[in-house]
């Protein structure tokens, strides 16, 4: 009896592998590429289409099959960058409204953002390439390695993850506890190779339980056990909590480089929001919150400081609000995207300072500094490039037995620094993101931004606000269950009733932001160890 080992079998497990597949030109092979590309950013656009990204690979491994080193990077090259125009088709209309520009100019200047992002596929599909050819039988772990951990070390401007399009799938979520979106992505990026292996119709020779697509099946099995497990736990625990009535406002202003003056038959010192504020505490609300704003003055102005506080004050209610702030901070002058706490009493409850900030926005990426190409960036970029200090700590605002735990606008695309935010002790937690997404126009990208933040909540098990300055600002519980939401697009305020416990928050995944990153690229370099063994002993 034969004894199956696909290490030492690789010759004849790759045999299996092609037995009979038909060479695809260059053309097919890249519309089957493109045709992933599709699959995969359809669930941005269309939540309920969520399992379009759990096939998306599919077309592309078939393209792949036969493909050459050279073809497997063109091909990973054209996926990603569908994928990535897709989903962020809305650069287009940001490059407009930031700088006025023609359509088509703004579509070339997209272009080349897409075309970069697509090579963190394009590279993973390459490293994928050299490991199927010496592992082939353990491809449906080799593949989801080479994407996943390309796409984390790829300098991408903003972190991008396949599950974050999930929202629509709650119940597959629920395992982002333990390992992240990132853990997910992997998830989702084996079973799309267990469905290629069998279409082929291909298996190694020995006993199908023994196979190693089985651990592939396993896995899955575990995961969506658990998650049906944890969902169910969570759900039961939130149906005994208490609650926090939330007002949110959503003023709904339009993205402006200059200062934008006061609304008229308002002033600096009584804004809109304020009176949408009164509303909301006549209303029964125990905490107001205002999304990012480019200026309200409150840091510049000692009539607004006391206005506010003489407001909050009279409510007993606290506001949390955000505002441009400037610090001189060794002998220079350095700005701050600020999110500020004002208690019951109208007294400064505290300050949280932007960490993670926005490339191009907040700050210019060290390669854009190089000569020759400064010029042209801050030609382009003008005064929308404001320079900011980043803020050192993250924060947390104390309302008796609820801990706020503020992000600002595309903090919620850094999983582990909003998990380091909520830490260990999460007891009490709840987060909070604030966001002024009008720069985007009436796209897909707010409710793109408003999923990544559900994704955060459930993967630290706290409950989520996220106050959006256009909309859609929502409440989620642990589990991203959406409790209230405002349409987008329009001047509204939200009283939200929100489930919150003073004695529950936190998971794995919050206490250990690093490990599953660190293990995958651990494993994928063991594999490209064993494969290069294994091409050594070929030649000898």
């Amino acid at each position: 009896m034969s004894r199956f080992n696909p290490l030492l079998n690789r010759r004849d497990s790759f045999s299996l592998l092609v037995a009979d597949a038909q060479p695809l030109g260059l053309w097919s092979s890249s519309l089957l590429a493109a045709a992933s590309g599709v699959l995969w950013f359809l669930p941005w656009l269309v939540p309920v289409l969520f399992v379009s990204a759990w096939l998306a690979p599919i077309p592309l491994l078939f393209a792949l099959q036969r493909a050459t080193a050279r073809h497997a990077f063109v091909l990973g090259w054209v996926a990603g960058t569908v994928c990535f125009a897709g989903a962020s088709y809305w650069m287009i209309d940001f490059a407009i409204n930031l700088r006025g520009i023609s359509w088509l100019t703004s579509l070339f200047l997209a272009s080349l953002f897409w075309l970069y992002a697509g090579l963190a596929l394009a590279f993973g599909c390459l490293l994928a390439h050299y490991l199927r050819r010496a592992m082939p039988a353990w491809h449906f772990i080799s593949f989801p390695l080479a994407i996943v951990v390309s796409m984390s070390l790829f300098p991408l401007l903003f972190e991008t993850r396949f599950a974050e399009a999930q929202t629509g799938f709650l119940l597959a979520l629920q395992g982002v506890d333990l390992v992240g979106a990132q853990g997910l992505d992997a998830l989702m990026l084996m079973f799309a190779v267990l469905v290629y292996q069998r279409l082929r119709g291909r298996h190694a020779e020995g006993r199908w339980w023994l196979q190693p697509s089985m651990l592939g099946w396993g896995l899955l099995a575990v995961w969506f056990a658990y998650a049906a497990s944890s969902w169910l736990h969570w759900e039961g625990e939130i149906a005994q909590w208490s609650s926090k009535q939330i007002g949110l406002v959503q003023p709904n202003d339009a993205p402006s480089i200059e200062v934008p003056p006061p609304a008229a038959g308002f002033s600096r010192e009584f804004p809109p929001e304020m009176q949408a504020s009164q509303r909301l505490v006549d209303a029964g609300a125990e905490l107001i919150v205002w999304p990012e704003a480019r200026f309200k003055g409150y840091f510049e102005a000692f009539s607004v400081r006391q206005a506010y506080a003489e407001q909050v004050a009279g409510w007993g209610v606290p506001l949390v609000f955000h505002d441009a702030e400037s610090q001189w901070v060794r002998g220079e002058q350095v700005g701050f995207n600020t999110v500020t706490l004002l208690d019951a009493d109208g007294h400064s409850g505290g300050h949280y300072r932007k960490m993670e900030r926005m490339p191009f926005g907040e700050y210019l990426p060290a390669f854009f500094s190089l000569p020759g190409i400064d010029w042209l960036t801050r030609r382009f970029l003008g005064e929308f490039l404001r320079p900011l200090g980043a803020g050192q700590h993250h924060g947390v605002f104390f309302l008796d037995d609820l801990l706020l735990v503020p992000k600002i606008c595309y903090e919620t695309a850094f999983p582990a620094s909003v998990a380091a935010a909520i830490g260990e002790d999460a007891a009490g937690k709840v987060l909070l993101f604030v966001s002024q997404d009008n720069w985007f126009g009436e796209t897909h990208q707010p409710f793109q931004h408003r999923d990544m933040s559900i994704v955060r909540g459930i993967e630290n098990r706290v409950p989520m606000i996220h106050a959006i300055n256009n909309g859609p600002s929502v409440v989620a519980t642990p589990t991203g269950r959406v409790v209230a939401s405002t349409q987008a697009f329009e001047q509204t305020e939200l009283l939200a009733v929100m489930p919150f416990s003073p004695d529950a928050g936190g998971s794995f995944f919050s206490r250990n932001p690093h490990l599953f990153a660190w293990l995958s690229q651990a494993l994928l370099a063991l594999l490209v160890i064993l494969a290069m063994i294994g091409r050594w002993r070929q030649r000898r």
